[in-house]
Protein backbone atom coordinates (compact mmCIF):
# COMPACT_ATOMS: atom_id res chain seq x y z
CA UNK A 1 0.00 0.00 0.00
CA UNK A 2 1.32 3.64 -1.13
CA UNK A 3 0.95 5.90 2.41
CA UNK A 4 1.41 9.59 2.44
CA UNK A 5 2.72 10.33 5.82
CA UNK A 6 2.30 13.85 7.03
CA UNK A 7 4.90 15.54 9.52
CA UNK A 8 7.23 12.48 9.21
CA UNK A 9 10.23 14.02 10.54
CA UNK A 10 8.15 15.13 13.52
CA UNK A 11 7.77 13.82 17.41
CA UNK A 12 5.62 11.19 16.25
CA UNK A 13 6.17 11.13 12.68
CA UNK A 14 10.06 8.50 12.59
CA UNK A 15 8.33 5.73 14.84
CA UNK A 16 4.91 6.01 12.56
CA UNK A 17 7.08 5.59 9.45
CA UNK A 18 9.20 2.93 10.69
CA UNK A 19 6.21 0.98 11.91
CA UNK A 20 4.37 1.70 8.63
CA UNK A 21 8.00 0.62 6.39
CA UNK A 22 7.51 -2.53 9.00
CA UNK A 23 4.69 -3.89 7.13
CA UNK A 24 6.04 -3.57 3.67
CA UNK A 25 4.16 -0.03 2.65
CA UNK A 26 5.67 2.53 0.76
CA UNK A 27 5.53 5.66 2.61
CA UNK A 28 6.72 8.91 1.20
CA UNK A 29 7.01 11.94 3.63
CA UNK A 30 5.88 15.35 3.82
CA UNK A 31 7.23 17.46 5.95
CA UNK A 32 8.44 21.33 6.61
CA UNK A 33 11.97 20.45 7.47
CA UNK A 34 12.09 18.44 4.34
CA UNK A 35 10.60 21.97 2.85
CA UNK A 36 7.14 20.24 2.46
CA UNK A 37 3.91 22.98 4.07
CA UNK A 38 0.53 21.92 4.32
CA UNK A 39 -0.88 25.21 4.30
CA UNK A 40 0.36 24.96 0.44
CA UNK A 41 -2.52 23.22 -1.25
CA UNK A 42 -1.23 22.60 -4.46
CA UNK A 43 2.19 20.81 -2.91
CA UNK A 44 -0.51 18.46 -0.63
CA UNK A 45 -2.37 17.38 -3.57
CA UNK A 46 0.95 16.70 -5.53
CA UNK A 47 2.00 14.67 -2.80
CA UNK A 48 -1.20 12.62 -2.29
CA UNK A 49 -1.46 11.53 -5.91
CA UNK A 50 -1.73 7.57 -6.28
CA UNK A 51 -1.72 7.24 -2.88
CA UNK A 52 -4.01 4.84 -1.08
CA UNK A 53 -3.79 6.18 2.78
CA UNK A 54 -2.87 9.35 4.42
CA UNK A 55 -1.65 9.22 8.05
CA UNK A 56 -2.16 13.25 8.75
CA UNK A 57 0.55 13.90 11.89
CA UNK A 58 1.89 17.27 10.45
CA UNK A 59 0.58 20.51 12.72
CA UNK A 60 1.60 23.02 15.32
CA UNK A 61 2.07 20.68 18.16
CA UNK A 62 0.57 22.28 21.33
CA UNK A 63 0.16 25.85 21.72
CA UNK A 64 4.18 26.44 22.89
CA UNK A 65 3.42 30.74 23.36
CA UNK A 66 2.52 30.65 19.78
CA UNK A 67 -0.41 32.60 18.57
CA UNK A 68 -4.02 31.11 18.62
CA UNK A 69 -4.42 32.58 15.19
CA UNK A 70 -1.12 30.97 14.07
CA UNK A 71 -2.13 27.38 16.03
CA UNK A 72 -5.83 27.27 14.16
CA UNK A 73 -4.71 28.42 10.80
CA UNK A 74 -1.96 26.46 10.43
CA UNK A 75 -3.83 22.92 12.06
CA UNK A 76 -7.51 23.55 10.73
CA UNK A 77 -6.47 24.56 7.19
CA UNK A 78 -4.05 21.69 7.01
CA UNK A 79 -6.29 19.55 7.60
CA UNK A 80 -8.75 20.72 5.29
CA UNK A 81 -5.97 20.34 2.52
CA UNK A 82 -5.19 17.27 3.13
CA UNK A 83 -9.14 15.96 3.13
CA UNK A 84 -9.67 18.16 0.05
CA UNK A 85 -6.50 16.28 -1.63
CA UNK A 86 -7.77 12.79 -0.48
CA UNK A 87 -10.96 13.27 -2.59
CA UNK A 88 -9.91 15.07 -5.56
CA UNK A 89 -6.73 11.91 -5.55
CA UNK A 90 -9.01 8.91 -4.68
CA UNK A 91 -7.61 8.42 -1.52
CA UNK A 92 -9.25 5.14 0.14
CA UNK A 93 -9.07 6.70 3.97
CA UNK A 94 -7.24 9.31 6.43
CA UNK A 95 -5.89 8.53 9.33
CA UNK A 96 -5.95 12.02 11.44
CA UNK A 97 -3.51 11.67 15.01
CA UNK A 98 -5.83 13.97 16.55
CA UNK A 99 -5.37 14.11 20.99
CA UNK A 100 -7.31 13.54 23.82
CA UNK A 101 -7.18 16.78 24.55
CA UNK A 102 -9.68 17.17 22.08
CA UNK A 103 -12.25 16.19 24.73
CA UNK A 104 -10.88 19.18 27.33
CA UNK A 105 -8.79 16.98 29.18
CA UNK A 106 -6.16 19.74 31.37
CA UNK A 107 -8.64 22.43 31.15
CA UNK A 108 -11.30 20.79 33.43
CA UNK A 109 -12.18 17.92 35.13
CA UNK A 110 -14.01 15.28 33.02
CA UNK A 111 -17.58 14.65 33.42
CA UNK A 112 -17.43 11.02 34.32
CA UNK A 113 -14.34 8.79 35.17
CA UNK A 114 -13.03 6.61 33.21
CA UNK A 115 -12.62 9.09 30.80
CA UNK A 116 -14.41 7.70 27.23
CA UNK A 117 -14.98 8.07 23.39
CA UNK A 118 -18.23 9.24 23.83
CA UNK A 119 -17.25 12.12 26.51
CA UNK A 120 -18.39 15.70 24.98
CA UNK A 121 -15.57 17.81 23.54
CA UNK A 122 -15.74 21.36 23.57
CA UNK A 123 -11.95 23.00 24.56
CA UNK A 124 -11.28 25.64 24.22
CA UNK A 125 -7.98 26.50 24.69
CA UNK A 126 -5.83 27.05 20.51
CA UNK A 127 -4.40 23.58 20.20
CA UNK A 128 -7.60 21.48 22.08
CA UNK A 129 -9.62 23.54 20.45
CA UNK A 130 -8.05 23.15 16.66
CA UNK A 131 -8.26 19.74 17.11
CA UNK A 132 -11.64 19.18 18.27
CA UNK A 133 -12.69 20.88 15.06
CA UNK A 134 -10.32 19.09 12.87
CA UNK A 135 -12.52 15.95 14.08
CA UNK A 136 -15.58 17.53 13.65
CA UNK A 137 -14.50 18.30 9.52
CA UNK A 138 -13.09 14.55 9.12
CA UNK A 139 -17.09 13.85 10.29
CA UNK A 140 -18.37 16.25 7.92
CA UNK A 141 -15.85 15.19 5.40
CA UNK A 142 -16.78 11.78 5.52
CA UNK A 143 -20.34 12.05 5.19
CA UNK A 144 -20.17 14.14 2.18
CA UNK A 145 -17.47 11.96 0.42
CA UNK A 146 -18.06 8.94 1.64
CA UNK A 147 -13.75 9.05 2.40
CA UNK A 148 -13.29 7.24 5.35
CA UNK A 149 -11.46 9.09 8.09
CA UNK A 150 -10.41 7.55 11.40
CA UNK A 151 -9.01 10.19 14.62
CA UNK A 152 -7.01 8.66 17.03
CA UNK A 153 -6.55 10.16 20.19
CA UNK A 154 -3.22 9.79 22.21
CA UNK A 155 -2.92 11.35 25.69
CA UNK A 156 0.10 12.57 26.52
CA UNK A 157 2.97 10.42 24.20
CA UNK A 158 6.45 9.57 26.16
CA UNK A 159 9.46 8.22 24.59
CA UNK A 160 12.22 6.09 26.39
CA UNK A 161 14.17 9.43 27.47
CA UNK A 162 10.72 11.25 28.50
CA UNK A 163 9.92 8.27 30.87
CA UNK A 164 13.53 8.51 32.38
CA UNK A 165 12.97 12.54 32.70
CA UNK A 166 9.51 11.93 33.99
CA UNK A 167 10.73 9.24 37.03
CA UNK A 168 13.67 12.01 37.22
CA UNK A 169 11.54 14.57 38.54
CA UNK A 170 10.33 15.15 42.25
CA UNK A 171 7.21 14.50 42.91
CA UNK A 172 4.82 17.12 43.12
CA UNK A 173 1.71 17.78 45.66
CA UNK A 174 -1.26 17.92 43.89
CA UNK A 175 -2.77 21.35 45.02
CA UNK A 176 -6.81 20.96 45.61
CA UNK A 177 -9.19 22.48 43.33
CA UNK A 178 -6.67 21.63 40.23
CA UNK A 179 -7.46 19.85 37.46
CA UNK A 180 -5.96 16.48 37.44
CA UNK A 181 -4.71 14.77 34.39
CA UNK A 182 -5.37 11.42 35.37
CA UNK A 183 -2.01 9.87 35.30
CA UNK A 184 -2.19 9.72 31.64
CA UNK A 185 0.55 8.73 29.23
CA UNK A 186 1.27 6.45 26.12
CA UNK A 187 4.38 4.99 25.01
CA UNK A 188 5.15 6.48 21.17
CA UNK A 189 5.74 2.91 19.78
CA UNK A 190 2.17 2.33 20.52
CA UNK A 191 1.23 4.70 18.94
CA UNK A 192 2.81 3.94 16.31
CA UNK A 193 1.55 0.68 16.24
CA UNK A 194 -2.26 1.57 16.60
CA UNK A 195 -1.28 3.77 13.08
CA UNK A 196 0.04 0.72 11.58
CA UNK A 197 -3.41 -1.15 12.18
CA UNK A 198 -5.46 1.94 11.26
CA UNK A 199 -4.16 1.93 8.02
CA UNK A 200 -5.60 -1.63 7.15
CA UNK A 201 -8.56 -2.25 9.73
CA UNK A 202 -12.51 -2.89 8.87
CA UNK A 203 -13.46 0.65 10.90
CA UNK A 204 -16.87 2.13 10.32
CA UNK A 205 -16.66 5.13 8.04
CA UNK A 206 -15.84 7.87 10.76
CA UNK A 207 -14.76 7.16 13.86
CA UNK A 208 -12.67 8.33 17.08
CA UNK A 209 -10.84 6.50 19.37
CA UNK A 210 -8.51 7.56 22.43
CA UNK A 211 -5.26 5.69 22.49
CA UNK A 212 -3.62 5.10 26.29
CA UNK A 213 -1.27 3.34 28.03
CA UNK A 214 -3.01 0.21 29.80
CA UNK A 215 -1.87 1.51 33.59
CA UNK A 216 -1.91 4.96 35.16
CA UNK A 217 1.28 7.16 35.43
CA UNK A 218 1.74 6.82 39.45
CA UNK A 219 2.93 4.20 41.90
CA UNK A 220 -0.22 5.12 43.73
CA UNK A 221 -3.16 2.59 43.23
CA UNK A 222 -5.63 4.21 40.76
CA UNK A 223 -8.68 4.22 43.10
CA UNK A 224 -6.88 5.96 46.20
CA UNK A 225 -6.14 8.83 43.42
CA UNK A 226 -9.90 8.99 42.15
CA UNK A 227 -10.94 9.37 46.20
CA UNK A 228 -8.33 12.05 46.72
CA UNK A 229 -8.32 13.92 43.75
CA UNK A 230 -11.55 14.13 42.11
CA UNK A 231 -14.18 12.45 44.92
CA UNK A 232 -16.72 14.07 43.16
CA UNK A 233 -16.97 12.80 39.68
CA UNK A 234 -19.19 10.29 39.16
CA UNK A 235 -17.91 6.91 39.03
CA UNK A 236 -18.75 4.35 36.08
CA UNK A 237 -15.89 2.12 36.98
CA UNK A 238 -16.45 -1.34 37.71
CA UNK A 239 -15.09 -4.22 40.14
CA UNK A 240 -12.01 -4.60 37.40
CA UNK A 241 -10.11 -1.44 39.26
CA UNK A 242 -9.40 -3.88 42.48
CA UNK A 243 -8.90 -6.65 40.40
CA UNK A 244 -6.30 -4.65 38.47
CA UNK A 245 -5.46 -1.70 41.09
CA UNK A 246 -3.38 0.37 38.73
CA UNK A 247 -5.40 0.24 35.95
CA UNK A 248 -6.13 3.67 33.63
CA UNK A 249 -8.42 6.36 33.71
CA UNK A 250 -9.02 5.92 30.41
CA UNK A 251 -11.37 3.54 28.50
CA UNK A 252 -9.60 2.67 25.46
CA UNK A 253 -12.16 -0.60 24.42
CA UNK A 254 -13.24 1.18 21.54
CA UNK A 255 -9.61 1.10 20.01
CA UNK A 256 -9.07 -2.27 20.95
CA UNK A 257 -12.31 -3.51 19.13
CA UNK A 258 -11.81 -1.69 16.12
CA UNK A 259 -8.16 -1.98 15.29
CA UNK A 260 -7.30 -5.65 17.30
CA UNK A 261 -4.66 -3.19 19.14
CA UNK A 262 -3.61 -2.89 22.82
CA UNK A 263 -0.89 -1.44 24.39
CA UNK A 264 2.09 -2.88 25.71
CA UNK A 265 4.04 -0.14 27.25
CA UNK A 266 3.29 0.63 30.69
CA UNK A 267 4.61 3.25 33.42
CA UNK A 268 8.41 1.93 33.83
CA UNK A 269 8.17 3.17 37.88
CA UNK A 270 6.14 0.37 38.95
CA UNK A 271 7.73 -3.05 39.29
CA UNK A 272 6.86 -5.32 36.58
CA UNK A 273 4.90 -7.73 39.59
CA UNK A 274 2.38 -5.17 40.37
CA UNK A 275 0.79 -5.44 36.65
Amino acid sequence: MKVLLTGNRGRLGPSIERRLLEDGHEVSGFDLESGDDILDAGAVMRAANGVNAIVHVAGVAGDRGRPASEVLAVNLSGTANVLIAAETQGVERVIYLSSGRALGMLERDADYLPLDDDHRGLPSVPYALGKWLCEEMCQAFTARTGVKTICLRPVQVFNDSDYEKALAQPTVPFRPGSVWSLGVHIHVLDVAEAVAAAVHCDAPPHTRMLLCAPDIASDRPTLELVAERVPHIPWRGGDDFRADPFQSLVDIRKAERILGWKPIHTWPGRPAADR
